[in-house]
């Protein structure tokens, strides 16, 4: 009893199996166009949430300067300086509606912007763009900047 084939035994066996490197190829060729689409999208994803921090963080350390400057001027820098909540939270909406203006971002919606006498915090959302893959989420970040006296 043999295992082996032999002569004209292996040419069915070949000839079966033409074309297979083709279906191979395909399927590879499938999965790596597959894994670029997924990179890609989550990278814009990425790439998006990065820009609405950097929007929420210049809103409020645009909006952190509005001090109380009467009692600056009175008493100068001490534990005791604070921010002044609405013109605070007023600057930070005016730089987020000019930093709109240069460079829009669709979708973009203020979701809290409140203030404090030490304290300002934004928090800003946006719909998430893809190219490949049509997603329905929303990216939203939080920044928060505060007084602190340090003497």
């Amino acid at each position: 009893m043999s295992f082996v084939r032999q002569g004209s035994d292996m040419r069915g066996v070949v000839g079966s199996e033409r074309g297979s490197v083709l279906v191979l190829g395909l399927g590879f060729i499938g999965v790596v166009l597959l894994a670029i689409s997924v990179v890609t999208d989550a990278s814009m994803a990425f790439l998006q949430r990065q820009l609405l921090q950097s929007r929420a963080d210049a809103a409020v350390l645009a909006g952190v300067q509005e001090i109380d400057l009467n009692h600056y001027y009175a008493h100068g820098a001490t534990t005791n300086s604070r921010l002044l909540p609405s013109l605070a939270g007023e600057r930070a909406r005016e730089q987020l509606q000019h930093d709109q203006a240069s460079n829009p971002i669709p979708g973009l919606s203020i979701v809290r912007l409140e203030g404090s006498p030490s304290e300002l915090t934004a928090e800003i959302a946006a719909p998430v763009r893809t190219v490949f893959w049509p997603i329905a989420a929303t990216i939203s970040v939080r920044s928060s900047a505060s007084l602190d006296y340090v003497g």
